[in-house]
């Protein structure tokens, strides 16, 4: 299922549901089609086979399957926003997959990955500790107060 800060419903619709009958949660897309990797900016462009850039509107597929469904350019202002929450000497990305990884009904996050070193990097992410609660909290604030009303399409 499509999980990460920018998409957190199944934490109240779906988790405690999936524990109570023993379903595992696999967390796809967990940086909102990079999004949340902290590397773009309004300007990054995408190749022309790349489904960002010819389903960034949803003209192909379920545009939630896009950037989380968050417009491209409100996406990347809002990750530039969330990056001022991480912790110090933690990137945008690792915030975001430790953040998943925190949640006990998420058994594996796959994020994508185009080299080797990013294999090695996203999945040393596991050691790190959890975020705080505090830290918790306030991502879920930052979620329910600017980002859900901008997702688009169906969970």
């Amino acid at each position: 299922m499509i999980f990460n800060i920018y998409r957190q419903k199944p934490i109240s619709e779906l988790f405690a549901k999936a524990k109570e009958k023993q379903v595992s949660i696999i967390a796809r897309v967990p940086l909102a089609s990079g999004l949340l990797s902290g590397k773009m900016t309004k300007a990054t462009t995408f190749g022309e086979s790349d489904h960002r850039n010819f389903n960034r509107d949803g003209a192909s597929f379920n545009v939630g399957e896009t950037f989380a469904g968050v417009p491209f350019e409100k996406g990347v202002e809002l990750a530039e926003e969330l990056s001022l929450l991480k912790p110090e000497g933690m990137t945008l990305a690792q915030m975001a997959l430790r953040w998943i990884l925190d949640f006990d009904a998420v058994t594996v996050v796959i994020p994508g990955a185009s080299r080797p070193s990013q294999v090695a990097a996203n999945a040393s992410i596991s050691k790190l500790p959890p975020l705080s609660s505090d830290l918790h909290a306030k991502i879920q604030a930052f979620y329910e107060s600017k980002v859900a009303r901008h997702i688009r399409g169906p969970y």
